[in-house]
């Protein structure tokens, strides 16, 4: 069985956007990342899709399996806070 987490996080739109490319995410209007991150399982936003953003802040997440460290510039966003702006998977 394969276990994942999804890690939820937050801060501004530049950060975020880094965050997830160096995933294997790309912004719209992109070309595809070459490979993604064999731990990670999806993203919020899919790839292609900007993220969402409130007040000059943007709202990522990742389902991964095992260890992904807390990106430079983004702090955790509570599951509860995440889950009532944009949902979940």
């Amino acid at each position: 069985m394969t276990e994942w987490t999804m890690l939820c996080w937050q801060g501004s739109p530049e950060d975020a956007a880094a965050a997830l490319r160096s995933l294997g995410w790309h912004a719209p209007g992109e070309d595809p990342a070459d490979a993604v991150d064999p731990r990670i399982g999806g993203f919020i936003p899919a790839a292609g899709e900007a993220p969402q953003t409130f007040d000059g802040v943007a709202y990522v997440a990742v389902a991964a399996q095992g260890e992904v460290p807390l990106p430079p510039g983004l702090t955790p966003a509570g599951p509860q806070l995440f889950r009532a702006l944009l949902g979940g998977f």
